[in-house]
């Protein structure tokens, strides 16, 4: 059956349609709801990598070491070294031990004491390994229960992976009904004045909020097969929720637009076939940016690319199947109340049209200008893995965190592992001196705040007897691999810890074997190398599919390339302005919002697929009414004019509803999803703007008839 057919037979059957994807949407509700229990995995990690072979190694030869952790940090503000606060703690941590999930818990003796005594603290074990620590962030509850008990002057609190885990999965939960409630009623105002009517944002809400219902059911779904991260929810939720409007509005003009010639059912067959050409192609065009993302082979990308093309994917599938038996039932009410527009923007659209073409050169300098040097920040983009201190201030991850650094130092929550292998035995007199030797040079490397263990020199009778209680946790039990943590003096994820690990790994050892380096930032560092890899693959891949979607569309190479050329502009002035926010902080004092030094690596990947999509989405409505009056062989300057002047409100319409979904969830909760809304939001506002209003009118008007060669 093709489209057409189908098409045909939904306008004539309008609500067995409607029943259908009502019995689909209730049926997803309960999967969708259930979603935030499916997260299995942090989404970290790079399989093949120096840092994972580390834990391999770490893993194989020191058991629990290589586990997920949480740190137990105890404060008082005055000395906690005191006997009833030890009691307390040492009372507390054996209580710890009966929790199921943990493994291991320190002793008294094992705790760290700050050198001002008021903060205690040590590391917790627990049964999952890190690539599976969401598994235990179930035990948190009890494990903060137990800190609740301290006596009067104590205080307990936990931090590191695991809370961080379950703090972020609750911060993703919570904002996603934030954006979502803030979301509808900010959408349904700018809905009713696009329509001036009451009853035409219907169709445009229950594609946009029940397409991503029924897509975060299908990613609930695909999590029970593969591993999911928490911050799939909220981004899936930001893109389909945006497209699925935006493809709705668009399909909601075209049916109006020939409504007014033609009967209900014709104008929701027209609609489906020229506006839903273009979502078509635009979903198939954000679909293909997502499927070449999973090409990547890192757990959080791919998360987040399955997770995606599931939402998009729903929300397609319902612009084309259930929005045209919507607007059949709704057709007596559509326009009810209408409210007579005293405004002519179709007048308005085609006269700067007409302005921008008499100077084709001068705008095309200028947009094009103007874009370049927004984007020209992107030359200076660091990237990072954001952590704790993105949390909101009032969250107990970050309290404690904050408590434990100020009392000790930035780089104490992010120790590296340096592993040192060797063929023959490492406890031996010679192969001790060499390890002692790495550990010194190491020690005495910039943003190195200490080595652990200290490895004090010891006789050479010592190597003939077992091992003593200084190469616990540092000595396997094979003698060939010994472990050093090294704990750097700045933030963990801060610049200059990557440039630690890079520093370490590019240094010469005086060692008979391998120092690996791993732990830590150093996953972070591999993160970014495999992103720098994948970038301009993944941004070649899309630009060329993207190229041989539209030319099967318009048959012309000069308006594929072009809108690839475009699209590339958008992304990269918006890619700059994100550097300018939230890694310089030029908006900081004003908003609260920026200044990490670094973006999410996560985010250019992420956008660029995005953008592709949405950006093609506005292309293919404008050019598919210039070529409508090209094909009635209106000259090109009138065509695009006319062209311009039937989409331009409803193109910058769309745009203001995309920018406020966008907007809706970046201005709330966590860094990364601040990062891709407001990227999302900026980008799609110069496209609306600057390349549709600008640039596409001048290079229509410079190129002439090559705009539709070969076909002509």
């Amino acid at each position: 059956m093709t489209r057409k057919h189908l098409t045909q037979w939904i306008v004539k059957h309008p609500w067995h349609v409607i029943v259908l994807w009502t019995v689909i949407f209730i049926g997803a509700l309960p999967f969708m709801l259930n979603l935030s229990h499916q997260f299995k995995t942090d989404g970290l990690g790079v399989p093949g990598s120096p840092s994972e072979h580390v834990q391999h190694i770490v893993q194989r030869n020191f058991g629990v070491l290589a586990n997920s952790t949480a740190t137990v940090v105890f404060s008082s503000s005055q000395s906690i070294n005191q006997p009833q606060y030890r009691r307390a703690i040492a009372k507390i941590l054996q209580q710890m031990r009966k929790v199921p999930a943990v493994a291991k818990v320190p002793s008294l003796t094992d705790m760290t004491l700050s050198h001002d005594e008021h903060v205690m603290y040590g590391t917790l074990f627990f049964r999952q390994t890190t690539n599976h620590s969401l598994a235990d962030t179930q035990a948190v509850i009890p494990l903060r229960h137990l800190l609740s008990l301290t006596p009067k002057g104590l205080r307990g609190g936990l931090t590191g992976l695991v809370p961080l885990e379950r703090s972020f999965t609750n911060q993703v939960d919570k904002d996603l009904k934030t954006a979502e409630f803030w979301s509808f009623p900010l959408t349904l105002i700018a809905l009713v004045w696009i329509f001036r009517s009451a009853i035409a944002p219907i169709g445009p809400l229950a594609i946009g909020f029940g397409g991503i219902t029924v897509g975060l059911a299908g990613i609930d779904l695909i999590a029970r097969v593969v591993a999911i991260a928490p911050e799939v929810e909220d981004a899936a939720a930001m893109i389909g929720l945006g497209v699925g409007i935006d493809y709705a509005l668009l399909m909601v003009h075209r049916y109006r637009l020939a409504r007014q010639t033609q009967s209900a059912k014709d104008a929701a067959n027209i609609a489906a076939l020229t506006a839903g050409r273009a979502v078509l192609f635009s979903g198939s065009i954000v679909a293909a940016a997502f499927a070449v993302v999973l090409l990547v082979n890192q757990p959080l990308m791919r998360s987040m690319a399955l997770g995606s093309l599931a939402a998009v994917l729903a929300t397609v599938i319902a612009a084309l199947t259930l929005l045209p038996a919507v607007l059949v039932v709704l057709d007596p009410w559509l326009e009810w109340p209408y409210i007579a527009s005293k405004n002519t923007p179709s007048r308005w659209w085609q006269a700067w049209a007409r302005r921008v073409m008499q100077r084709p050169v001068w705008a095309l300098i200028g947009s094009s200008a103007l874009l370049l040097a927004l984007a020209y920040p992107v030359t200076s983009m660091h990237f990072w893995n954001p952590g704790v201190d993105t949390l909101p201030a009032s969250s107990q991850t970050r309290k404690t965190y904050d408590i434990w650094v100020k009392h000790t130092f930035p780089g104490v929550g992010s120790p590296l592992w340096v592993v040192l292998r060797s063929s023959s035995s490492l406890y031996t007199a010679q192969s001790y001196r060499e390890v002692q030797e790495v550990r010194t040079q190491i020690l005495h490397q910039p943003d190195v705040h200490a080595v652990l263990p200290l490895l004090p020199s010891l006789p050479p009778t010592t190597f003939t007897k077992q091992p003593p209680l200084l190469f616990r946790g540092a000595l396997a039990p094979s003698r060939h691999t010994f472990l050093l943590t090294v704990f750097p003096q700045s933030h963990g994820e801060s610049q200059a810890t990557q440039q630690l690990v890079r520093h370490l790994r590019s240094l010469h050892y005086a060692f008979n074997g391998r120092v690996l380096i791993g732990g830590g930032v150093a996953y972070t560092v591999d993160v970014i190398a495999l992103i720098l890899h994948w970038l301009p693959i993944v941004a070649a891949l899309i630009a060329v599919t993207t190229i041989i979607l539209l030319f099967r569309l318009f048959r012309s190479v000069a308006l594929a390339i072009k809108a690839v050329v475009m699209n590339l502009l958008s992304v990269s002035a918006a890619s700059g302005l994100l550097v300018l926010i939230f890694q310089d902080g030029i908006t900081r004092p004003w908003t609260g919002i920026g200044g990490a030094g670094a973006i999410d690596w996560t985010t250019p990947l992420i956008l660029f697929s995005v953008l592709f999509g949405l950006s093609t989405d506005y292309e293919v409505f404008l050019l598919t009414r210039v070529m409508d009056y090209h094909r009635l062989h209106v000259p090109d300057a009138d065509a695009v004019a006319q062209g311009l002047a039937d989409t331009g409100r409803i193109i910058t319409g769309a745009a203001l509803i995309m920018v406020t979904v966008f907007i809706a969830f970046g201005i709330i909760g966590l860094e990364f999803m601040q990062e891709l809304g407001i990227g999302l939001g900026i980008a799609i506002l110069l496209d609306a703007t600057v390349v549709r209003l600008i640039l596409v009118p001048s290079i229509m008007r410079l190129l002439g008839s090559w705009n539709w060669w070969p076909s002509n």
